[in-house]
């Protein structure tokens, strides 16, 4: 699953400091989400609380599956007309990080997925995401150009 140079970076103290800095930053988001709900549960009814969180998963989502749905469509007509869609498989990781910040319960998420929702946004943060693993993306379109995926 990883290779021998992921897993020898482990044993540089650089990089053990930097990604547990990374792992510090990316737990902010659920501290501030608690922070709002206890401010928000002060102002509001806890109920109307939960109930909001819940619609926003749900609005997550339907929205989220309508645009994973229509990228898959995307794909699988350049793929079909014998073209590589490098930049569609990026905006698809882009959308499905984006997705799981919209369906975890939460507004700094939702609203966090909202802006990776943008084009030019999602198509990098899937960029960022997918480029090391561009061999496994060129078999995986190598497999769907043999199969019909419908």
């Amino acid at each position: 699953m990883f290779e021998i140079r992921t897993l020898i970076r482990f044993f540089d103290t650089g990089f053990i400091l930097k990604f547990l800095i990374l792992v510090m930053l990316i737990s902010i988001l659920p501290i501030a989400e608690v922070y709002l709900y206890i401010f928000l549960s002060c102002k509001i009814s806890t109920y109307l609380l939960i109930a909001a969180l819940t619609g926003s998963s749900l609005l997550g989502l339907i929205i989220s599956y309508g645009l994973i749905k229509s990228r898959l469509k995307i794909i699988k007509s350049s793929i079909n007309e014998g073209e590589y869609p490098e930049n569609d498989f990026f905006i698809l990781t882009g959308i499905f990080i984006a997705s799981i910040l919209l369906i975890t319960p939460g507004f700094l998420g939702d609203l966090l997925g909202i802006i990776i929702f943008i084009p030019g946004i999602s198509k990098k943060i899937g960029f960022i995401i997918t480029k090391p693993m561009e061999d496994k993306v060129k078999e995986l379109y190598e497999y769907m150009k043999l199969y019909d995926l419908n």
